[in-house]
């Protein structure tokens, strides 16, 4: 059976989107992750889309989801991504386990559109970095 894993971030359109694809992609036999936000956006930023694309990944056209929506289930791991000591993730779905890894917050990024695009590629890598350690192991 496989695990079941919850990437949280704040707007679920950057880096919870990002391990949730990168994990499935390249770990899917062992895991099913899922993603949500605390404050959900109203789409997937289009940088998430596009440096994912570059490595391979596609991911279907989908919203962001709050995290609400997954409070009525379990998981094996609960996995933070960014810092939310004032953003409310005290409360999370029932869990095995859950771990806090933060990544730099790619969505408000300012600068010239290939300055931009380079923050979301340098998170991308730092989490798939991080999604090959703490997964691939096993």
């Amino acid at each position: 059976m496989k695990k079941r894993v919850l990437f949280v971030c704040t707007h679920n359109a950057g880096r919870s989107q990002m391990a949730e694809a990168i994990l499935n992609s390249r770990y899917g036999d062992r895991y099913e992750a899922f993603s949500a936000g605390i404050s959900p956006s109203g789409e997937i930023h289009p940088n998430t889309i596009a440096v994912l694309k570059e490595t391979g990944i596609e991911i279907p056209e989908k919203a962001p989801k709050p995290l609400l929506e997954y409070m009525d289930q379990s998981f094996d791991l609960v996995v933070q991504l960014s810092d939310c000591g004032d953003a409310g993730c005290t409360l999370l779905p029932a869990s095995g386990r859950v771990l806090n890894k933060t990544f730099p917050d790619p969505y408000g990024s300012r600068g010239s559109d290939n300055e931009i695009i380079a923050v979301f590629r340098n998170v991308r890598d730092e989490i798939s970095v991080w999604i090959d350690e703490e997964f691939g192991q096993e």
